[in-house]
C-alpha cells in the first residue's frame, strides 16, 4: 500500500491493510499480534490504533481509531507490525494520510 489517503478530521478512522506472505499470497495470520501508530512528519505520536483481523478474510487487518478531532491537519504517516507466532516481526510499507478540515459544518 503506497498511497496516500485523504482523510476529514473528526471522523472515525477505519482502514484495511491486506497482509501477503512470502508467496505473494494473503498471510494466514493465526496467532499473529499487531501493532499500528500514526505519527506525523516529524515522528510525534498522533495515535496508536487497534488493529484486528477482519473474520472471514485471508490476510485482511483492519486498522480503527473512534476520535480523530486532536489529530493534526496534512500529511501524517502509518504501517502496520505484525508478529508472528515464531517472534518475528514484519513490518508493513508505511503509508501517508492526508487529514483534511471539513468544509461543511
Amino acid at each position: 500500500m503506497s498511497q496516500t489517503l485523504l482523510f476529514r478530521a473528526g471522523l472515525p478512522f477505519a482502514v484495511v491493510v491486506c497482509v501477503d506472505g512470502s508467496d505473494g499470497n494473503p498471510a494466514d495470520l493465526s496467532g499473529c499480534s499487531f501493532a499500528s501508530q500514526i505519527r506525523d512528519a516529524l515522528g510525534t505520536l498522533v495515535a496508536t490504533l487497534t488493529a484486528e483481523i477482519v473474520p472471514d478474510q485471508v490476510g485482511v487487518v483492519q486498522l480503527r481509531a473512534a476520535d480523530t478531532t486532536q489529530w493534526p491537519l496534512g500529511q501524517l504517516w502509518c504501517d502496520l507490525d505484525v508478529t508472528w507466532p515464531n517472534g518475528v516481526v514484519m513490518p508493513t510499507e508505511v503509508f501517508s494520510i492526508t487529514m483534511r478540515r471539513g468544509v461543511t459544518r
